[in-house]
């Protein structure tokens, strides 16, 4: 039961760490909490459970398409409703990234109906051995793909000329801008770049979880804590505690009480906050 719990955790927690990061990224660059994050997963969602079923391709197939509308929404919802605000009392920032959320969530609901739906892979049923647990073949993919994509973007961002930019800007912006960066089209990019590891997240999870237009809430909230966890704007950070959060929260619906672990993490999440304000991780705000 033991290695079990903890392989199931770690995947729960690669998906953490995969939209923590993106979420992370997001505020470190463009200081913008957003709130339609959970949303925004679960449209990634269906642009995978839609593609599948017009093409019928296999859902992994599907990560080009899903990370090039996810990259394009992103980078169009910085450039067209987060900038006006930009420069507007914080609540302004909270209300309008709330609001982009219920939309998108009461939209596709409108469209798609409450009903429940699925997509599989061609490694469905497929499962390994590890110690005395089994684990499915997608959730060693899910682990895998998300460990390139930290790292891939953690060497994007110390290691290119486009990576060094994102990095002034988030921790200069004034600065940057006087050098000759165009600072609104990094807050774009930077956009583009969290929602595309969102998309990303969003293959990996559909075929291991049901479709639905409330799917993502969860894991909205979950992204937050991960970030808070994580330390604002520290994207490895945010790495870390989501695979800390997943491995604490599965372990606790294991040998606790499943019906308690979400209120178990709250509690952790409080109990972190009181002796490290600044999260697990946490430290000056920065994005590499």
């Amino acid at each position: 039961m033991l290695v079990s719990a903890l392989v199931s955790g770690i995947v729960l927690g690669a998906i953490y760490a995969l939209i923590g990061a993106g979420l992370n990224l997001i505020f470190g660059v463009v200081r913008v909490i957003n709130f339609a994050q959970g949303a925004l997963l679960m449209l990634g969602v269906y642009v995978v459970y839609w593609t599948v079923t017009f093409t019928g391709v296999d859902p992994y197939l599907t990560l080009p398409v899903v990370v090039i509308v996810m990259a394009l929404a992103g980078y169009l919802i910085q450039s067209s409703i987060i900038n006006p605000v930009l420069k507007k009392e914080r609540t302004s920032q909270l209300l309008i990234t709330f609001g982009l959320g219920m939309f998108i969530e009461n939209t596709v609901l409108a469209i798609m109906g409450p009903d429940v739906r699925s997509v599989h892979t061609f490694l469905r049923g497929k499962t390994l051995a590890i110690a005395d647990a089994r684990v499915s073949y997608e959730s060693l993919v899910l682990v895998a793909v998300t460990v390139v994509c930290i790292i891939s973007l953690f060497l994007y961002l110390n290691n290119t000329k486009l990576g060094t930019a994102i990095r002034a800007v988030s921790q200069q912006p004034d600065s940057a801008e006087l050098a000759g960066i165009n600072v609104k089209r990094i807050y774009g990019i930077a956009f583009g770049i969290g929602m595309a590891m969102t998309g990303v997240a969003a293959v990996l999870m559909a075929p291991l979880y049901d479709v639905n237009p409330s799917m993502g809430e969860a894991f909205g909230i979950m992204a937050f804590i991960v970030v808070v966890l994580g330390g604002l704007g520290n994207v490895q950070g945010a790495a870390l505690a989501g695979l800390t959060l997943g491995v604490v929260q599965n372990l606790f619906a294991t040998f606790v009480s499943f019906q308690l672990s979400l209120a178990f993490v709250f509690l952790f999440f409080i109990l972190i906050l009181l002796v490290r304000p600044q999260g697990l991780f946490g430290r000056a705000l920065r994005v590499a």
